[in-house]
């Protein structure tokens, strides 16, 4: 297939109203090997001709679609600015959000230069930004941010894992936007955890105060103070609030994996993180017990794994390469 004959595909494709089959089918010509380099000069031309550009809530839609795409990708951490680039990028999840059931929104045109930080399995990253503001982001996780905090508030976007500690300013409101909840604050240490395959999303207070908002259902916030931990149910759209020492459970940024009422399923979720794995269990045998465990910075994953069959009776494991088998009996 030629150039022409790709531009042409593109064309008519965004032209026309088209049914959910026909974009699926588009979204699975799209991400085949073949005649890459025409699709992109064709998307690209296409964006440049649109008078649509993105808002706050792309990148946030777009985030969630990058993060279910790259889902089984290892991607090494690294930062990227955001230019012409996410907006080509936001045509790209337009194309790709039907087969994942996403609604992508463009909206008003916004001054605002967004840019990302992804950190791989394995791997954890520092940044400062525009306003201060220090946060640490965990394995696995992405944060897009503004270049520079110019709007009414300073909202940054996460999926994943992170550590903020915030700037004061009292004018701005520092915004962090998941898939599920948003947390608001002036100036405070807090900690989020929302992992897009995780069953939970949830907020720590270290010191200060937080807003915690479930979206635009505002009769659901709740203010935490420090050492609470707001814990939001995917399945069930429920929340509950608990006490933990929300300073050792925010300590992986020095190394360290601490565990307050956590289930298997989310321990060895952090585990493959941390040490770029993949464990296989069975999720049903374990799946009612909580556990309250630490692990220090210097521990292998052998130690790790050991340290697991002490904690499920009758188990036993074994590492092949970047794979672990967790046996119970």
């Amino acid at each position: 297939m030629d150039s022409s004959q790709v531009k042409n595909i593109v064309q008519k494709f965004f032209g026309v109203n088209v049914s959910g089959n026909t974009v699926a089918l588009f979204a699975k010509w799209f991400r085949l090997d073949e005649n890459q380099a025409e699709k992109s000069a064709s998307m690209e031309m296409l964006w440049e001709n649109s008078p649509s550009v993105i808002n706050e809530q792309t990148l946030e839609d777009w985030s969630e679609v990058k993060q279910r795409i790259n889902k089984d990708k290892k991607v090494r951490g690294k930062q990227t600015w955001f230019g012409t680039a996410v907006s080509y990028a936001a045509v790209i999840a337009l194309i790709i959000a039907s087969t994942v059931f996403l609604t992508y929104k463009l909206a008003a045109p916004v001054s605002l230069e967004y840019a990302q930080l992804s950190v791989s399995y394995g791997e954890s990253n520092r940044l400062t930004l525009p306003d201060g503001t220090q946060v640490a982001v965990n394995a696995g996780s992405t944060l897009i941010y503004p270049k520079d905090f110019t709007s009414d508030t300073r909202t940054v976007f996460l999926s994943g894992e992170a550590n903020f500690n915030v700037a004061k300013n009292p004018k701005k409101a520092f915004i962090v936007k998941t898939k599920y909840i948003d947390v608001e604050a002036l100036g405070t240490k807090f900690h989020v955890q929302a992992y897009p395959n995780g069953k939970y999303t949830k907020t720590s207070l270290i010191e200060g105060s937080i807003k915690v908002a479930m979206g635009s259902d505002s009769e659901r916030s709740r203010i935490l103070k420090p050492n609470d931990q707001l814990i939001y149910s995917h399945d069930d759209n429920r929340i509950s609030i608990i006490d933990v020492d929300a300073a050792k459970l925010a300590s992986w940024e020095d190394g360290y994996l601490i565990f307050q009422e956590a289930s298997f399923r989310e321990i060895i979720q952090t585990i493959e993180r941390k040490y770029d794995v993949v464990i296989n269990y069975d999720g049903q045998k374990l799946s009612r017990q909580s556990y309250y465990v630490k692990f220090n910075p210097d521990e292998s994953l052998s130690e790790i794994m050991d340290v697991m069959t002490l904690l499920i009776h009758r188990s036993s494991y074994k590492i092949q390469g970047n794979t672990v088998y967790f046996y119970t009996k």
